[in-house]
């Protein structure tokens, strides 16, 4: 997602209608604002979330931050990017709380666009593993570039940074945008199987941003037709260790996105955001947020044909009004109950939900509903207003990144209630599922 544009207004009022539901608001109120800052579904925010506050952990201001984004927690450490500032950088969670950068001109910024790249830096962030799951042992990290306009892989043992897919059917991509690695059985000619890993990322209009014209314009869709590959795609390329350049290949998901942005796995279902804030797309434009899932086709029956099948599209509108921005960006797969239920012969699935950005601030998004159910309001919080980016889980927390630097909001430990005395500040250790 681009970076937020300055002196957008906020609105005052807080009654939200989502998919013709009117939510009722929370009882809980920014100092700054004077509105309300949680609404939908208190419950269900109180069964994920220890506190409704989101924290400032790292302040943007003070440590010359401008748009964070692609959070991933490697052991004791968040590593995640500026795309304004053109870094990665890596935040102990330790003690030490030091702040590092471990990558200048991350997103690969070459001299002659220096002058007009608004967002040149690398953004979403994955780490490499083998398909039965195990991390790499080398710490390679996959890395969207939006200068480069290439998902590439960087050994952060060694600092090198190599190309894994730059172009499609012949044309530049646009600039990587997030990454999400899954492991899949393919069959071969032969009928034996083996298991492969396959990163999908995402591939918008950002990384075409100007820093005289730092909004979604027709101009970006000009770019994108003119200069890259005449769409805003999602795709894959098969990363197994050993495979040969034909099994490398980048291969296409969806051209039908108007700018898709976060994605993630739900198992087997593939789930992609749209970031919608331009008033020129049809059907995208601010105030809506939209979630489209996909589902693997059991037989292809042409070569040009995706594997993919659009299935279902989650959508979310309430008035632009109502806040300074922020679109459907990133996002994280969170397990709200532990396991899968057996009713006589039919069995329901675990029930998950995303924790996402979304307009206004950060959605928990029902994917057994299809519908936002809770919004938390951070664009009107005390700190002046925080737009959300993305979304990482883990250490018992959620970490936010965003124009405000990195926030976190602690997770409830499971079995507790709202309102137990002794369950401040403490929090699920595992509570997520990264599918």
């Amino acid at each position: 997602m681009k970076a937020p544009t300055i002196g957008a207004a906020i609105a005052s009022t807080v009654l939200v209608v989502v998919a013709n539901n009117i939510f009722v608001a929370a009882a809980e109120t920014s100092k700054h604002t004077g509105t309300q800052l949680l609404t939908g579904d208190s419950d269900i925010f109180d069964r994920i979330f220890a506190s409704r506050k989101p924290e400032i952990l790292l302040d943007a201001e003070s440590h010359g931050l401008v748009w964070t984004e692609g959070p991933l927690l490697l052991e004791d450490k968040l590593i995640f990017s500026d795309t304004v500032g053109n870094k990665m950088y890596s935040l102990d969670l330790g003690q030490s709380n030091e702040l590092q950068v471990i990558r200048d001109n991350s997103g690969g910024l070459s001299p002659e666009d220096e002058q007009w790249r608004a967002e040149p830096g690398s953004n979403g962030l994955a780490l490499v593993s083998n398909p039965e799951g195990e991390a790499s042992t080398s710490n390679e990290v996959l890395v969207c570039q939006h200068a480069n306009r290439r998902l590439s892989v960087l050994n952060l043992s060694t600092g090198t940074m190599e190309s894994v897919a730059s172009e499609f059917n012949g044309k530049r991509l646009n600039g990587p945008n997030d990454v999400v690695l899954h492991s899949e059985e393919v069959e071969d000619e032969d009928g034996t199987s083996e298991t492969r890993s396959y990163a999908y990322f995402t591939d918008p209009v950002y990384a075409w941003l100007e820093k005289d014209r730092f909004e979604d314009l027709p101009y970006l869709d000009n770019r994108v037709k003119n200069d890259g590959p005449g769409y805003c795609g999602v795709y894959r390329v098969d990363i197994t260790e050993n495979s040969n350049d034909n099994a490398a290949k980048v291969e296409l998901i969806t051209s039908e996105m108007a700018r898709p942005n976060g994605i993630a796995f739900d198992e087997n279902d593939l789930i992609v955001s749209d970031c919608c804030q331009g008033a020129h797309l049809d059907g995208c434009t601010s105030g809506i947020s939209r979630w489209l899932l996909f589902r693997q086709r059991a037989h292809v029956s042409h070569a040009d044909e995706s594997s993919w099948l659009h299935s279902v599209t989650i959508k979310d509108k309430v008035s632009p009004k109502l806040s300074s921005g922020g679109c459907a960006d990133g996002f994280a797969i969170y397990r709200l109950d532990d396991e899968s239920a057996t009713y006589g012969r039919r069995r329901r699935r675990a029930k998950h939900v995303l924790i996402a950005s979304c307009f206004g601030g950060l959605c928990i998004v029902d994917l057994e509903v299809g519908e936002v159910v809770a919004r938390l309001w951070t664009t009107n919080n005390e700190h002046g207003g925080c737009k959300v980016s993305n979304v990482a889980i883990g250490e018992g927390h959620v970490y936010l990144t965003g124009s405000c630097g990195i926030l976190t909001l602690p997770l409830r430990r499971r079995g507790s209630r709202s309102g137990d005395d002794d369950d401040e500040g403490e929090a699920i250790i595992d509570p997520y599922a990264e599918l």
